[in-house]
């Protein structure tokens, strides 16, 4: 008993005067230190190729070969979690983001484990014939001696390792593994490269390359793409290749400031009741002054009769058009900025993208679509090329990538699960990849510009002839767009 006694004396003595560091050390064990993945200036400088260049931020490598250029970001869990996939990483073991273990925490471990190292790799075509991307050509080397490859989506298309097969091995049997698998798997197809149709002149895609997550004692690693097509021969098979290399070092990770959790929300105004969801019976109301950027010569109000016709029988917005060239008049005048692209080159100067970045730092938002029947339309990258010119200069905490499904465009008024279709007969789709998601820009975490290639344009205005016209319905894309409108009056009113 004295034994006893002695002991408990001398190990509560212990952990309140000698050995307080190991108390905290059980009790609350040191924060794991989060890290992230950087261009490496001095490695990338060292292959002497002047294509090479770092962003802006200097968070993604960008290889500008002129007729094209390529560019890559490594995203981090918070990223993946925060910005792309909110609510699918909130459901902890049935979370159904599938590059990270969203907000579960491993009981063994103590912290949440990187599932996958994801990098988002976006191509555009200015000016070369077609051009495409092989995911599974792309390889990783670490500093210590790791090689990876990058998955594949679908267990029967993949040469090495699938994300299907990944995912197949650690599902369950119940109702609910099922429904967490297909979901996965959904977000999968959407958003993870694949060899599919080449990138056409005009043309831009972006997408996902995914790889087992990296060592802990990773500090340096190059990312190389091999054999990236540059060209086709007559019998449509890949000719002409060049191979690329990305490095990146690792650095620490700084959560952002005002970031309380490792999954917060990708727009700041979701689920804070900041702007009120209006049930689908109710007419959303509001003062809409549209200004219009378009390739077509026809006035603004005739151009729009049936947008405005819509909006008249439908909601109780207070709506007004001007055509405008992108000046400072007219963009002071105005809330919104609709850019529609049809034939006819669209082009942008210096001046025009400074008028509106102003725009959008006062509470504008832009609202672009490209509708050309040609498979090879060069509106859409000038448009895209404009945007991003744009969103360089508005500075502060600037983001841009795909708008998720959850985004509240999509369910403020109408609900939509998926985005509204695409009437073949309307445009010439044959051999144009078509989006399935919008672009956004983010800025200071609200949504404040959105582009799309799927032709909405057409149900908006009378872009087309009557004939093809005659007939058709409308409302979805209509709903869609009254979505985004009345997301960007209200987002403004409360950002004031």
């Amino acid at each position: 008993m004295k034994l006893f006694r002695a002991i408990l004396i001398w190990s509560f003595s212990l952990l309140m005067f000698g050995c307080d560091s190991v108390y905290q050390y059980i009790v609350f064990p040191p924060e794991r230190i989060e890290y992230t993945l950087v261009p490496d200036a001095d490695l990338l400088s060292s292959q002497n190729d002047r294509n090479y260049r770092l962003s802006d931020d200097k968070q993604s490598i960008i290889y500008d070969a002129k007729d094209y250029k390529i560019e890559i970001k490594y995203l981090t869990d918070y990223h993946l979690n925060t910005y792309e996939f909110p609510d699918q990483s909130q459901s902890q073991q049935f979370s159904t983001n599938p590059f990270t273990f969203g907000n579960w925490i491993d009981p063994e471990l103590g912290y949440t484990p990187n599932r996958f190292t994801v990098f988002k790799v976006t191509i555009y075509n200015y000016a070369g014939g077609k051009i495409n991307l092989d995911p599974e050509n792309i390889f990783l080397k670490t500093d210590r001696g790791d090689e990876l490859n990058s998955y594949g989506r679908e267990e029967k298309n993949s040469r090495y390792q699938s994300l299907e097969a990944y995912f197949k091995k650690r599902k369950g049997t119940s109702g609910i593994d099922d429904d967490v698998f297909e979901s996965r798997m959904g977000i999968v197809r959407r958003s993870v490269h694949y060899l599919g149709k080449p990138v056409f002149r005009g043309d831009v895609r972006d997408g996902l390359i995914v790889m087992n997550p990296l060592a802990d004692e990773v500090e340096q690693l190059k990312v190389t793409i091999k054999d990236f097509i540059l060209g086709y021969d007559e019998n449509n098979q890949p000719s002409e290749f060049t191979t690329l290399k990305f490095y990146f070092r690792r650095a620490r990770f700084e959560l952002p400031k005002n970031a309380s959790t490792i999954v917060a929300e990708r727009d700041s105004l979701r689920n804070k009741n900041a702007i009120k969801k209006l049930e689908p019976a109710a007419r959303p109301m509001g003062e809409l002054k549209i200004a219009v950027k378009s390739t077509n010569v026809i006035a603004a109000d005739q151009l729009m009769k049936p947008l405005d016709e819509y909006l008249s029988e439908f909601t109780n917005y207070k709506t007004s058009f001007v055509k405008t060239a992108i000046t400072a008049v007219d963009l002071q005048a105005s809330n919104v900025l609709m850019i529609l692209a049809d034939e006819g080159q669209m082009k942008f100067s210096p001046e025009q993208e400074r008028l509106t970045a102003d725009f959008i730092k006062r509470g504008g938002f832009i609202i672009a679509d490209e509708r050309s029947t040609s498979t090879q339309s060069e509106n859409y990258q000038s448009v895209n090329n404009f945007l991003t010119e744009v969103s360089n200069l508005l500075g502060g905490n600037v983001t841009t990538g795909r708008v998720p499904t959850d985004h509240p465009i999509y369910n403020i008024w109408k609900r939509f699960d998926v985005l509204p279709p695409v009437d073949p007969d309307l445009q010439d789709i044959k051999g144009k990849e078509l989006n399935d998601f919008f672009n956004g820009i983010f800025l200071n975490n609200r949504l404040v510009a959105v582009i799309s290639n799927r032709g909405y344009s057409i149900a908006w205005g009378v872009f087309g002839t009557s004939e093809i016209r005659s007939g058709k319905d409308f409302t979805k894309q209509r709903e869609f767009l009254s979505n985004i409108f009345y997301y960007a009056i209200a987002s403004a009113n409360h950002e004031k």
